[in-house]
């Protein structure tokens, strides 16, 4: 199996040389930089000197991970990665961290097939940023809510790393009120959630929404609760809930997807 490789020393030591497939983060920034790495299933190899690598190795195995190979950099390291070809000089880290399955697919699969063009997008609940970024990165001009000024501050590390431009807002969404107010009508062509489930904020994701504007659901749904959480039955999809919230819109997928932890979730796609 390959490993993803994770840089550990300061940018610095980095920009001067690293291994050429490998992701900078140093290793005082693991914690607050998680979210650019892989899946916890997909080893890592490390590299770092010798009392950073043996942080970095415990902080991540901590986390879950699999640390493969823990690689002390050495100048016989540099000379052999340079006889390899594998080394490499300057600010280009590699990208570990992927858009949620569903994302991608849009962007692959549904765009050209439904040729539907990059234009303003709003990400609701974006979290870390991943989602937003990757659509950004090919041509949308996104906006991101969040609750988390944290979560808004890694989003737009996030897109620096990745040479793109973001709006975030912090917004509550669960105030009772529109939240949305700032916002015109028809204003996005696509919106997107990704486990988060508030139904109140339904006829709103609406109003913003322009005619031909797609709306992108992927979240938890009944059964969930089996494996673990949410099991607070509000934030749990009914099967079929939101074709029947969307009715009216061209359904371009609308199927449950299961987890690696056997949670459902939905993989939803209309177009207005």
């Amino acid at each position: 199996m390959p490993v993803a490789r994770v840089d550990c020393r300061s940018f610095a030591a980095f920009c001067q040389g690293h291994h050429a497939h490998a992701c900078s983060i140093p290793v005082d920034e693991l914690p607050t930089r998680m979210h650019e790495l892989p899946k916890t299933s997909e080893p890592l190899a490390l590299y770092a000197n010798a009392e950073d690598l043996q942080k970095a190795a415990a902080f991540l195995t901590s986390k879950g991970y699999q640390v493969a190979q823990a690689i002390e950099w050495t100048l016989k390291l540099e000379a052999t990665l340079q006889a390899a070809g594998l080394w490499q000089s300057g600010e280009q880290s590699q990208r570990l961290w992927q858009p949620a399955p569903l994302l991608a697919r849009f962007v692959t699969e549904f765009m050209p097939a439904h040729q539907i063009q990059p234009e303003q997008g709003l990400d609701i609940g974006c979290g870390a940023g991943r989602d937003m970024v990757y659509l950004a990165m090919h041509g949308w001009q996104m906006t991101g809510i969040d609750y988390i000024p944290g979560a808004l501050q890694r989003a737009q590390q996030l897109a620096s790393s990745q040479h793109v431009t973001v709006t975030t807002l912090q917004l509550d969404l669960e105030t009772g009120q529109d939240p949305f107010g700032a916002f015109a009508d028809g204003q996005f062509a696509l919106i997107c959630v990704a486990r988060y489930l508030h139904r109140p904020l339904f006829p709103w994701l609406k109003r913003l929404l322009k005619p031909g504007g797609v709306v992108i659901y992927q979240t938890f749904m009944q059964g969930s609760e089996k494996f673990g959480s949410p099991r607070n039955p509000n934030f749990l999809l009914k099967a079929g809930e939101l074709a029947e919230v969307f009715a009216g819109a061209d359904i371009l997928l609308n199927a449950v997807e299961i987890l690696d932890d056997g949670r459902p979730v939905s993989a939803f796609i209309a177009r207005y």
